[in-house]
């Protein structure tokens, strides 16, 4: 990934007439924001995922609308998703679609990082949105996102088993249990789907088989996840597997399809290692959690996979010259 990911300006679809809708000027805040006036011109054009994550923030905040990632879903559709839909949309089956939509995704978003697990008949489709920012709002776009394709793959009648988000409770939540079509809840460990397993292998509905050979010939041309260097995959790997609390180098090295000395032999040719980057990821979702969220040096502590909330304050305290609340209150200030 590059230092600075960016994301298509396909992420911006219906922006401008939303915050109109809220009485606020759209040119103003993208242009607060660092961002171009005319950005949902080119839906291709990439953009600084960090700008626009803090547009999001901002603009909630000033609209007073605590489901404005929802509200701006419900203006898109799974095209918004550009060459990922091509690649995805006529797979035979739900696993096979979203395998494909989660290997492609850094051609949509270089921020995002989405996982697959499964257990004991559930399937737990998370996200992790890469931001040291505020990332809220964005993080409610992805899952609802997530949850609207899973509903056209599905058909319309289909329900997940839970919903989970990472943030706070919304002093009002009627937005995000229509937006669902049931029970939300807040703040939890990852933010996510939950469905039976089962569905994985249901037919999916939008596959038409005569345009298989064109998307396979789509995908020879394009980059995918394999192609990236394995320094990358393994930190989109790892910043998936936090959320689980198993973070280690041999089940890392199983998710790539590598025996550990070899995933170890291949990071040190890229000039890295496992721990290394797990430091950096960990210092990534630690500073994104004292940015956007409330919780506590433990619960944090514990998401990171520390032994105890002093283990992990001496650890951040190492990396960053201060402990994490003195951290949280100048990133506030």
């Amino acid at each position: 990934m590059r230092q600075h990911p960016t994301v298509r300006a396909a992420a911006l679809t219906g922006f401008s007439a939303l915050a109109r809708a809220y009485g606020l000027d759209p040119v103003a805040l993208l242009r607060a924001a660092g961002l171009p006036a005319d950005a949902e011109a080119d839906p291709d054009r990439r953009l600084s995922a960090d700008a626009i994550n803090r547009l999001f923030e901002e603009t909630a905040a000033r609209a007073g609308a605590e489901d404005f990632g929802l509200r701006l879903t419900e203006l898109r559709g799974f095209s918004n998703l550009g060459p990922v839909t091509l690649l995805a949309r006529d797979e035979p089956d739900i696993r096979s679609a979203l395998a494909i939509f989660i290997a492609y995704l850094p051609l949509h978003n270089e921020a995002l990082t989405i996982d697959l697990s499964e257990y004991d008949g559930l399937a737990i489709l998370s996200c992790v949105v890469a931001s040291e920012a505020s990332r809220v709002q964005a993080t409610d776009v992805t899952v609802a996102m997530l949850h609207r394709i899973l509903r056209q793959l599905l058909g319309i009648s289909w329900l997940a088993q839970g919903i989970y988000l990472e943030r706070q409770r919304p002093v009002r939540i009627a937005q995000f249990e229509r937006t669902f079509s049931g029970r939300v809840h807040f703040a939890q460990d990852f933010s996510g789907i939950a469905f039976a397993a089962a569905d994985l292998d249901r037919p999916n509905l939008l596959a038409e088989a005569a345009l298989r050979p064109y998307a396979a010939q789509l995908r020879a041309t394009l980059p995918g996840l394999a192609d990236l260097p394995l320094a990358e995959r393994t930190r989109r790997l790892l910043r998936a597997m936090l959320a689980g609390r198993r973070c280690t180098a041999p089940l890392a090295a199983e998710r790539l399809g590598l025996s550990r000395r070899t995933m170890e032999r291949r990071l040190a040719a890229e000039g890295t290692t496992f721990h290394v980057l797990l430091d950096e990821v960990r210092g990534e979702v630690a500073r994104g959690q004292l940015a956007g969220t409330r919780r506590g040096n433990a619960e944090i502590a514990d998401l990171l996979g520390f032994a105890s909330s002093a283990a992990f304050t001496a650890w951040f305290t190492a990396r960053h010259g201060q402990p994490p609340q003195a951290w949280r209150r100048g990133q506030q200030a």
